[in-house]
């Protein structure tokens, strides 16, 4: 068998102390519904693809700051932008679908049908 070519970092956690905090224990509730879908959001960045991203555009859970980091006007992207080949190898489709969505501007902060 081949060794890995990842880094390792251990991380020493202790979980009595974590579950005992306060804003972690289960409140129930919306409170509890909101805890869930930040747990959700933990789980699933960095092991999920894209999924984190989409349940927290979905929910608007968790609670981001944003800041200059972000390079959109201090602003998370609400859409991805049409990809390059759709523009020009489709381009008839990609004018309509931008009219009668977006009034015609590829913008990522452009809110999509589905989540007005």
């Amino acid at each position: 068998m081949a060794a890995s070519n990842y880094d390792t970092y251990p991380i020493t956690v202790n979980w009595a102390t974590y579950y005992a905090q306060p804003l972690i224990q289960y409140a129930g509730g919306a409170t509890g519904l909101k805890q869930i879908l930040q747990q959700k959001y933990l789980a699933l960045f960095r092991h999920s693809g894209l999924e984190s991203y989409y349940t927290f555009r979905r929910t608007g859970v968790p609670t981001f700051t944003t800041g200059p980091g972000t390079d959109n006007g201090q602003r998370i992207a609400q859409r991805f932008q049409y990809p390059l080949v759709e523009r020009t190898a489709n381009s008839a489709n990609y004018t309509k679908a931008l009219q009668s969505q977006y009034g015609g501007n590829d913008d990522i902060n452009g809110i999509m049908w589905i989540l007005k």
